[in-house]
């Protein structure tokens, strides 16, 4: 038997070995890179209100102050504003960032703007909020018996509603700004932006979000927070605000409620939530607060039954006075975070 004879390729089979060898040595030195692992950023910012003048600059009520890059939860200390350009009662100031989404919230009641002018705004809810997410950005606000001069304002929705009278004021109401760009969502909504004669300006209700998106594992959170107004058990409008729950990252609940009967007067104020639980759409909390002074325990229970809450969330509050009411939303929002 002969041996086998092995062939040497041909030329032409050499040069497209040495062509196909090349190919893969050149894909492996320029192989697309993996995604890189950069952490997804935030920012944000709520504040009640901004009142500026030439003689005091800018006063800031009840402002959060800036969210850092690596997101997490700020809310603000609510107020009660009394200035000569703005009065108004504070009842939420939150931002937070997590999980490839920005949100900031501020919600006031009474708000009275250049109190005692003849040019004088009030409304008697004034909320906003804002979105950021890694596909856009989202906002808005609501205003609840706007006036202007003692003259009802319809408030139409629309972002950027324009009112002026000649010479003396300008007033934006629902006020969007968008400043995305170099792969940043980012918008501001101020619910109304006033600027008057003599250098005033005043914005009630300021929510930014921003997000530059990279890689973000999931937060452990189970919190809520929620501004509005239910009608209480004389009838009139009753404001709450509220913070509470686990927070991004924390193992310890933590919160706080403001809350204010208007047909009696009476006020609501706890810096303390210690029990919150819950399933569903639904969460109670509960800790000890004052009223007009005097101690008590309260316990909420609200419901986040669809966005924007109004007409569809509840909230509840029961004190251990006795004192208790219920009902739907009849303007502002709840939200859970899980």
């Amino acid at each position: 038997m002969q041996p086998q004879q092995i062939k040497r390729p041909g030329k032409a089979y050499r040069i497209l070995a040495v062509f196909i060898t090349g190919l893969f040595a050149v894909s492996s030195s320029y192989a697309i890179p993996a995604l890189a692992d950069t952490p997804t950023t935030f920012s944000g910012r709520a504040f009640a209100v901004s009142a500026t003048t030439p003689l005091t600059g800018t006063l800031t009520f009840a402002d959060t102050g800036q969210l850092p890059p690596q997101g997490g939860e700020i809310d603000a200390t609510v107020v009660s504003v009394q200035t000569q350009q703005a009065q108004a009662e504070v009842f939420l100031s939150v931002t937070m960032g997590f999980d490839h989404r920005a949100e900031s919230q501020a919600a006031i009641a009474d708000a009275t703007l250049l109190p005692g002018d003849s040019n004088q705004v009030t409304a008697e809810f004034v909320e906003a909020h804002s979105l950021a997410t890694c596909t856009g950005v989202s906002g808005g606000s609501e205003i609840a018996n706007l006036k202007l001069a003692g003259q009802q304002v319809t408030v139409t929705g629309a972002p950027n509603q324009t009112i002026t009278v000649p010479r003396v004021l300008t007033l934006i109401i629902n006020e969007q700004i968008v400043s995305s760009s170099g792969g940043t969502n980012a918008i501001t909504i101020n619910a109304l932006h006033l600027t008057a004669i003599g250098g005033i300006e005043v914005i009630v209700s300021s929510a930014h979000s921003d997000i530059n998106c990279g890689a973000s594992p999931p937060t452990p959170k189970d919190f809520m927070t929620g501004g509005g107004y239910v009608i209480g058990n004389g009838g009139g409008k009753d404001n709450f605000g509220f913070v509470a729950g686990l927070k991004p990252g924390k193992t310890i609940v933590s919160g706080h409620l403001n809350y204010i009967d208007h047909s009696s007067g009476d006020p609501v104020k706890s810096i303390d939530v210690t029990s919150y639980s819950g399933t569903g759409l639904c969460r109670e909390f509960s800790g000890p607060g004052t009223v007009n002074g005097q101690s008590v325990t309260f316990t909420v229970n609200a419901c986040d039954n669809n966005e924007p809450g109004k007409s569809y969330d509840t909230f509840s509050i029961h004190l251990s006075n006795g004192y208790r009411v219920a009902g739907v939303l009849a303007g502002g929002n709840i939200q859970l975070h899980t």
